[in-house]
């Protein structure tokens, strides 16, 4: 009768410990929460249109990482896992501005393509007439013909970054339809002081 009241302390703190190494596990649920969301952001393309975003995404995660490392090293009845469940919340909020950022770039990077594409169909159209109307003289065959090879080629852009926009490839088409376009305007600019150095003709 004089021993049981003494172990009943003992087991007791025993039943605690083990609860309390029971619940001690990193946040499963909030982990696979915030790796879902990185897949969002990755599907959304944000390697491409937010890579800055995406870095911090990458930053987070190694944060959630090394503090679940860190809390798996300690021993069992001491180790804690809420600053990991913190960390996951920052971990699935980052990619989800990741997500976010890349949607809203990629619409801006369609958009501009788009505006480029049209722009630069109708600055070729006008660059063209004016081409053709340019004054001809002795020794302005060949630059005449070099001029109408860039409108050309200004023009492959064009249908390169067409089949670009077309395949949502939104990024490259703006960057082809950006060259075409600044091609346009030094065979333009070329005109123009040639019908300037001719009296306007």
């Amino acid at each position: 009768m004089s021993r049981t009241p003494n172990r009943h302390p003992a087991l007791l703190a025993l039943v605690a410990v083990a609860a309390f190494s029971a619940c001690a596990k990193p946040p499963a649920e909030a982990i696979a929460a915030a790796e879902a969301a990185q897949q969002s952001a990755l599907a959304a393309d944000a390697q491409d249109y937010a890579p800055e975003a995406l870095h911090a995404v990458t930053e987070a995660k190694a944060a959630l990482d090394a503090e679940i490392a860190a809390q798996g090293e300690k021993m069992a009845m001491t180790r804690s896992y809420k600053q990991a469940e913190t960390l996951a919340a920052s971990y699935k909020t980052a990619a989800e501005e990741a997500a976010t950022a890349a949607a809203s770039a990629k619409e801006r990077a369609r958009d501009d393509a788009t505006r480029l594409i049209t722009e630069g169909r109708a600055s070729l159209d006008e660059v063209r007439g004016m081409l053709a109307s340019a004054p001809r003289g002795k020794g302005s065959r060949a630059d005449l013909a070099a001029l109408a090879a860039d409108l050309d080629a200004a023009g492959s852009g064009l249908t390169e970054a067409e089949g670009a926009l077309t395949s949502e490839m939104y990024l490259d088409a703006r960057t082809k339809a950006s060259a075409a376009a600044a091609l346009i305007a030094q065979v333009k600019t070329a005109v123009e002081q040639a019908r300037a150095a001719r009296g306007g003709r």
